[in-house]
């Protein structure tokens, strides 16, 4: 899935032209609209861009993004579910 929504997003196609590789454009919205509202698009987005300035040296940033509330799954686990 995750691959798809990057396919999509980084291709800047329709939702209904997603290649048959991936699964039904249906499903693929689904998911990403859900991890859009859970946040996790913008904390994967922040995670991402973190390891990304620590590999070149600028060191973490100031993240946009307030805490996760207590009892929220971690990142990883709800990728993995």
């Amino acid at each position: 899935m995750i691959d798809a929504v990057r396919y999509l997003v980084g291709n800047g196609i329709k939702w209904r032209a997603t290649p048959s590789d991936f699964p039904p454009w249906p499903r693929v919205y689904a998911f990403f609209g859900r991890w859009r509202d859970t946040g996790l698009v913008a904390e994967l987005h922040d995670l991402l861009r973190e390891v990304v300035r620590e590999a070149e040296g600028r060191g973490a940033c100031w993240s946009r993004q307030p805490p996760r509330p207590a009892g929220t799954p971690p990142l990883i686990s709800v990728l993995q579910s």
